[in-house]
């Protein structure tokens, strides 16, 4: 998969990146980051994206009152998410690093809460549980896991998906809180026909 991010962001085939910009599916996210920070004064803690591509969601949660840091592998990528957050005028810390190596990539620790738009479904079993023991290692006790999963199905080099089950392994110590269909009304076909879901995890 990191062959596929990394050619699909040269040749500026990103489908995924169109819910940043469409109003159902930012008025969902937006709901679930407010769920996490409610109750509670920005600044909210620090925040890793995972996979975090031209860094919307990094700058978004930095908008917010987050301390973000994201991570993404595609040099492309990470050099438009830096870019983005330079023009916007916010303080995101972008990284080039392997999300299946994060303590190898420097990001960091005491992560109150991880988000993942759609990165760890695509990977293999075994490259999900890397994933899963980095996160383990870096996050804080009361972290949240926030994460966009496609119905599991062969796709040929898209994303295979991932279904809860193999969440909560991959995530070893971790329990799905919230399970919900994510809002792709309008987004493109392809985009809806994988169903989508939207996966709220905490420490068992």
């Amino acid at each position: 998969m990191n062959l596929f991010y990394t050619a699909a962001y040269w040749l500026g085939f990103t489908p995924w990146e169109h819910a940043s910009t469409h109003p159902p599916a930012v008025r969902h996210i937006t709901a679930l980051f407010e769920r996490e920070e409610r109750g509670r004064q920005p600044p909210y803690g620090r925040a890793l994206d995972l996979g975090c591509g031209r860094g919307h969601w990094s700058t978004t949660l930095a908008q917010r009152g987050w301390y973000v840091t994201g991570v993404d592998l595609a040099r492309k990528a990470v050099c438009a998410a830096r870019a983005r957050a330079s023009e916007l005028g916010v303080k995101v810390r972008i990284v080039r690093g392997d999300v299946m190596a994060l303590r190898d990539a420097g990001v960091g620790s005491g992560f109150r809460l991880v988000w993942d738009f759609g990165t760890v479904h695509g990977l293999t079993r075994a490259q999900r549980q890397a994933v899963g023991r980095g996160v383990s290692a870096l996050a804080t006790d009361d972290a949240t896991i926030l994460m966009l999963a496609w119905a599991p199905s062969w796709r040929g080099p898209l994303p295979r998906g991932a279904s809860r089950e193999e969440l909560e392994e991959a995530f070893a110590g971790w329990k799905v809180t919230d399970e919900e269909p994510f809002d792709a009304t309008g987004l493109p076909r392809a985009l809806r026909n994988v169903k989508p879901r939207i996966y709220r995890l905490r420490r068992a």
